[in-house]
């Protein structure tokens, strides 16, 4: 009974949220059949000045010490292995309030990475760029203004390492977050889909749809090899 009342509720999150078509390609997922349409997104450097932070906010790049802090604060949302794998290739920034971790985000410097696409790339990046992804504000925190607090960290951190372009992925059906990031002055580049078919072990592709200036380094059709999902 729990379990099903549960499910009604997240189901009437989803739709309240325009998610819903996003929850059936989720679950076609979890059964290995990946349809993701999404958006590659140039992202706005400073253009809206964040909030001011709250002063029982800090912030601080993780490291692999903070993994049980992390699954302990964010349950259900990553385990341990997850994190430190992810770790190796990428960077992650937590904001604490209270001195308890709130959320996170995360950022690479090397791709823009195919989303469940085994670490394939939609376009390799330039010096003075990165790849954010990943923020996540958990539930207890929300409505404190952190996500823009988090994002405007995370660009301050990489501009004063000479990172000051960033591109951002976003599901096509993820309504929320295409119009948090229009508040902010984003723009959707590209319009491409992840087509893959895992069961058998078939190959699947990553095919671009539309684009407008500035244009990506992307190619307009890209194999995905065949493989097992990330967990």
């Amino acid at each position: 009974m729990n379990k099903t009342r549960a499910l009604w509720k997240r189901l009437l999150g989803r739709l309240r949220y325009g998610l819903l078509i996003q929850e059936i390609l989720d679950r076609l997922a979890r059964a290995e059949v990946f349809i993701y349409p999404y958006f590659v997104v140039l992202e706005p450097t400073g253009a809206c000045p964040p909030p001011a932070a709250d002063a029982r906010c800090t912030f601080r790049l993780l490291t692999a010490g903070d993994v049980d802090e992390v699954v302990r604060a964010l349950v259900g949302r990553i385990t341990a292995e997850l994190f430190l794998e992810q770790l190796t290739r990428s960077e992650c920034l937590g904001v604490f309030y209270d001195g308890k971790l709130a959320g996170y985000t995360w950022v690479r410097l090397d791709m823009v990475a195919v989303p469940e696409g085994l670490g394939q790339a939609v376009f390799e990046l330039q010096p003075d760029e990165a790849y954010l992804f990943d923020m996540y504000v958990a539930f207890p925190y929300r409505g404190l203004q952190l996500a823009g607090i988090l994002r405007q960290s995370m660009q301050s951190e990489l501009i004063r390492r000479a990172r000051t372009r960033f591109y951002s992925l976003t599901l096509a059906f993820n309504r929320s977050s295409r119009r948090f990031k229009a508040r902010l002055g984003a723009r959707e580049l590209e319009l491409r889909i992840l087509l893959h078919l895992r069961i058998a072990s078939l190959p699947g592709c990553d095919l671009r749809l539309w684009r407008r200036r500035p244009y990506v380094r992307s190619a307009w059709l890209r194999r995905i090899p065949a493989g097992k999902a990330p967990a």
